[in-house]
């Protein structure tokens, strides 16, 4: 809980539709075992394919109110739980916020969007620019304007408001717990103009002095390391019932990759305790990000 909230019982982040669907469908996975049910005979039952039973059960596409009603007579659910599926199929089909920037957004983006807006922590190596969750409008701005095939300004714009609404996320009563290990090229790379530069690590300092958000910076002095392979973010959600989930994001220019297997996810793991055991400290980082934002501010780089 942030120190600024006055009183009264906290005020959790709004539920996410997609952690939702994920929820109702390890449930109904867990239902078809409990029965015996082999996923192929659920497909005929319902009149799809097994591809469709296994992207339902892993929450990559909704169930139907129709097809949950066969799913649970075939399951033999008890009244309780089809009132809770209910409930949860319910909730998987309301709109999240990121639905309406759904156009501008990169492919896979929107499910990873619904993934972070429920996480209670996310861990991430960065090593190309300032994460779009710590951006400065105009940083992100300038981030935009170098892809391949610049965006419209109405496509930038969009896609910065979207970046914005994003970190939502880090304040609030159920602030996220957000930690994140940037590579020493992030702070020194010119995005944009040296004013650019100077106000988008200022931001990056406020932010860093925040309770729920640790900064470190991997020191070129490091030499090779276990993040030369690229930028990733690990999320960490509480499913209740279903207990903690963990994900890994990745991102590149044809798409992006979501990976939930736990060899995927472990690997990750070592390799950012591996990075952030290698990193400055907190403290130390926030000096260098505090001397590098000086520079970028002296009057020769400004003109840049």
């Amino acid at each position: 809980m942030t120190a600024d909230h006055q009183g009264g019982a906290p005020m959790p982040r709004p539920e996410s539709p997609t952690v939702r669907r994920i929820m109702l469908g390890i449930r109904l996975r867990a239902l078809r075992t409990r029965a015996g049910v082999a996923a192929d005979d659920a497909a005929r039952h319902i009149a799809r394919t097994d591809s469709t039973i296994s992207r339902m059960e892993t929450g990559q596409s909704s169930v139907p109110a129709r097809v949950l009603e066969r799913l649970v007579e075939l399951y033999g659910a008890t009244p309780e739980e089809i009132a809770q599926l209910t409930e949860l199929a319910k909730a998987a089909r309301q709109r999240g916020w990121w639905q309406r920037y759904g156009e501008v957004l990169h492919p896979g983006f929107e499910f990873y969007l619904g993934l972070e807006a429920e996480a209670t922590e996310m861990h991430a190596y960065v090593s190309e620019w300032v994460p779009g969750i710590l951006q400065s409008p105009e940083y992100a701005r300038a981030v935009l304007s170098v892809e391949p095939r610049p965006p419209s300004e109405e496509e930038i714009q969009a896609r910065i408001e979207a970046r914005t609404a994003r970190q939502a996320i880090l304040s609030g009563d159920d602030p996220l717990q957000y930690w994140v290990v940037l590579d020493e090229s992030v702070l020194h790379r010119a995005v944009g103009s040296s004013q650019i530069m100077a106000e988008q690590l200022r931001v990056l300092l406020t932010q860093a002095r925040r309770r729920n958000i640790k900064v470190q910076v991997l020191p070129f002095s490091i030499g090779a390391h276990p993040g030369t392979c690229g930028s990733f973010t690990l999320l960490t959600l509480d499913l209740g019932d279903a207990a903690v989930s963990e994900y890994v994001y990745v991102e590149n220019r044809a798409g992006s990759l979501l990976m939930d297997k736990v060899p995927e996810v472990e690997t990750h793991r070592l390799a950012f305790d591996s990075l952030r055991a290698q990193a400055l400290s907190p403290r130390d980082s926030i000096a260098m990000i505090e001397k590098i934002a000086t520079d970028w501010e002296q009057p020769e780089r400004l003109g840049g």
